[in-house]
């Protein structure tokens, strides 16, 4: 179990009231898993900071590189929130600040290059995905849906990431399907080791997901703007369109993937986010979730 959470200055704007309205507050947790301090950002509802107006059912957004990603999915998921245009209903977020992203999110350790070739002289880094899994579904959740309001019912929870972020969600997705009901895996790093996560995919696929009775949601996005250094992972992103969501799809896993044609790597998080909650939750969407 994870120590208490340290608490640390909440971040908030004063409202017309002047009473604060809350963005996000922080916090920090040692972890005995990853053998470290980690911090992490967490928002509420609006109206759950009051307790005459707590919902009953929550889902919980976990996202990576909170330090980057953090902003976008709380007003994203605040913005979803309003019944009447979605299915997502009230939403915490939670953000998990980054540290060593190589380490943590890679699921094989390499030293190959972005288009596959092997450097030689290039330290063998990463290989922690697995570890770093097993902390984000145990101490770390524990220790943030601790501080969701009482009465509370967490309903569905969905992992974001971005990057390697994203090459860490669809490893959690092939190993672990169950720990999450929706996976978003954003511009994933799928070059990484030679593209070996798609090779599992398309050879094992999910594990364990056939016999799940509400199998999970993906969403999968790439940022395809054309640039030179961009023409193998786009190559990438078009072979798992064809290839490897349709072997998920065989599997029983909802698969939505996007592709945008005017953002670049580092500009497709933000639309992206949106445009998952907007596209996996419609309104007329009447699929109940299970609670993971």
């Amino acid at each position: 179990m994870a120590a208490e959470p340290t608490s640390v200055p909440e971040f908030s704007l004063p409202a017309t009231d002047a009473e604060p309205v809350l963005l996000a507050s922080a916090a920090t947790i040692h972890s005995r898993i990853l053998e470290e301090d980690r911090t992490f950002l967490m928002r509420v509802p609006p109206r759950a900071q009051k307790s005459a107006e707590v919902p009953r059912d929550l889902t919980v957004i976990y996202i990576l590189d909170a330090e980057k990603h953090f902003a976008s999915a709380a007003a994203s998921a605040a913005f979803f929130e309003a019944s009447r245009i979605s299915s997502l209903g009230p939403v915490a977020v939670v953000g998990i600040v980054s540290t060593d992203r190589t380490r943590d999110f890679t699921p094989t350790a390499s030293n190959a290059r972005r288009d596959g070739t092997i450097d030689e002289k290039a330290p063998v880094l990463g290989g922690g995905a697995d570890k770093f899994l097993e902390f984000l579904t145990t101490e770390l959740r524990d220790a943030a849906e601790k501080r969701l309001p009482a009465g509370t019912r967490v309903v569905r929870r969905m992992l974001i990431g971005h990057s390697y972020g994203g090459l860490f969600t669809l490893h959690a997705l092939l190993t672990h399907p169950e720990r999450f009901d929706v996976y978003a895996a954003l511009d994933p790093s799928l070059w990484w080791d030679q593209g070996t996560l798609q090779e599992f995919a398309r050879q094992h696929g999910a594990a364990g997901v056939q016999s799940l009775a509400n199998p999970p949601m993906l969403y999968t996005a790439f940022a395809s703007k054309p640039r030179k250094e961009n023409t193998f992972h786009l190559s990438e992103g078009k072979r798992f369109k064809e290839e490897t969501a349709v072997t998920l799809e065989k599997e029983g896993i909802r698969t939505e993937v996007r592709f945008f044609p005017e953002e670049v790597h580092g500009t497709v998080a933000p639309p992206a986010i949106f445009d998952a909650l907007k596209v996996l939750f419609p309104a007329e969407n009447v699929q109940k979730p299970s609670s993971r």
